[in-house]
């Protein structure tokens, strides 16, 4: 079974990540240095903090907490870089003589195993992820506030001189340790630098890395730990530089410092050029991831829009085809109509013409019957006349009244019709 290895620090200027466990996947191990800790909240209670150790990251319960129906808590980690870190200031000010002061301001800080949950008031602010920036936003205000009345009480040359440095300094130390403590950091050094040129290349190569973590750009952990090493290397760099500035340092510590420098500088331009390229390197591969992100989202949105134009092709053809099919119907109907009217013009015409029929059948039935009865009733009224029995006459009398009243029913049982 592969080990799955989980990495909560991409960049050299991460200081801290928080991490919920939802983000961790399960049965991530992480190998934890001596200079790393993890801070481990349970349920909203710090329970505990782990360092340089193997270690499960998000462990599930145990068989006992299950069966006691106790599960996994909710659990969140603050992984810390314990240090030391070196966070740089930017100075511009002026002196009371009215001369500019500019230079850098290098403040290392160290943050212990006991101290560092005291980090997680970040956290709760919305930085998931904590920075040399991060830091240096915390404590710049302050600091700026304590050094530039100092600065500006001073001559350029004074500046210069061991004795106001180092006054200077100390009193930082002093006013800030109250509000650096309350981020579980501790000093170790504060020097300042004047040579602006070395400020301005230390300042930037912080900002280049705040850069990469703002770009979300994951480096290689070996890449990491060169540009972590070229980083320190500069520092150590301008570290020795301010102290060989100051005019009052002894000759032996003058000499020492003279030789390490010679070694920092013979690496300086070959140290920079790496910096440089691989500065250079993660750009172009974050241009890269984000050329392709670009193509990728493009590609997207054509085949959305293929996929649009489809199901408005397919749903211009359905209703189309429903157009289609309602005028089919339609006109079957209309045609159904139509034969039918046809029929029923041609029942309405041979009916006319059956009546018409029937109407003369039944005029010649009622001539012949009217033309009979007129022959019986002359025989009659012949037979009345010519007759000198009462009773003859009587019985022919009430013959030709019935044969009258015969007559009469049967016009008006006839169903001719008389405008016709």
């Amino acid at each position: 079974m592969v080990e799955n290895s989980f990495r909560w620090r991409n960049s050299p200027a991460v200081i801290a990540r928080y991490v919920h466990d939802r983000d961790v996947p399960d049965g991530s191990m992480v190998t934890l240095k001596p200079n790393e800790a993890c801070v481990v909240v349970e349920d909203g209670k710090i329970a505990g903090v782990a360092t340089q150790q193997h270690m499960e990251v998000n462990p599930k319960a145990g068989i006992l907490s299950r069966m006691f129906g106790r599960g996994n808590p909710k659990r969140t980690f603050l992984f810390v870089f314990l240090g030391p870190h070196d966070l740089l200031l930017r100075i511009n000010t002026q002196t009371s003589d009215g001369q500019p002061a500019i230079g850098m301001l290098n403040l290392r800080l160290s943050i212990s195993r006991e101290q560092a949950p005291k980090l997680l008031q970040l956290p709760a602010k919305g930085n998931m992820e904590i920075t040399f920036g991060t830091l240096v936003d915390a404590l710049e205000r302050e600091i700026q506030a304590t050094l530039n009345p100092m600065i500006q009480g001073n001559t350029l040359e004074s500046l210069r001189t061991p004795e106001v440095t180092d006054e200077i300094l100390a009193e930082l130390r002093v006013s800030s340790r109250a509000t650096v403590s309350s981020f579980g950091l501790t000093f170790d050094n504060v020097f300042v630098s004047w040579n602006q040129t070395e400020a301005e290349r230390l300042l930037k190569m912080q900002a280049d890395l705040e850069n990469f973590v703002l770009r979300n750009s994951i480096i290689d952990e070996q890449e990491a730990s060169e540009m972590e090493r070229i980083l320190s290397h500069n520092m150590r760099n301008a570290e020795l530089h301010a102290r060989l500035n100051m005019a009052g340092v002894v000759a032996e510590e003058r000499a020492k410092i003279e030789l390490e420098l010679a070694k920092v500088k013979s690496a300086g331009e070959i140290e920079m050029a790496r910096w440089n390229q691989l500065n250079q390197l993660q750009s172009t591969q974050q241009d890269t991831r984000r050329s392709q992100e670009l193509t990728e989202a493009h590609h997207e949105a054509e085949l959305a829009r293929v996929k649009l134009e489809s199901e408005r092709e397919s749903s211009d053809f359905q209703e189309r085809k429903a157009d289609s099919e309602l005028e089919r119907k339609l006109a079957e109907k209309k045609g159904q109509a139509e034969i039918a009217m046809d029929l029923f013009a041609g029942v309405q015409e041979r009916k006319k013409e059956r009546m018409a029929l029937e109407a003369e059948q039944e005029q010649a039935r009622l001539d012949s019957s009217r033309a009979g009865s007129d022959k019986i009733v002359d025989t009659l009224s012949e037979i009345a006349k010519s007759s000198k029995d009462s009773e003859v006459h009587k019985e022919t009398v009430r013959q030709l009244g019935e044969l009258r009243k015969s007559d009469v029913e049967g016009e008006n049982q006839s169903y001719i019709n008389k405008d016709d």
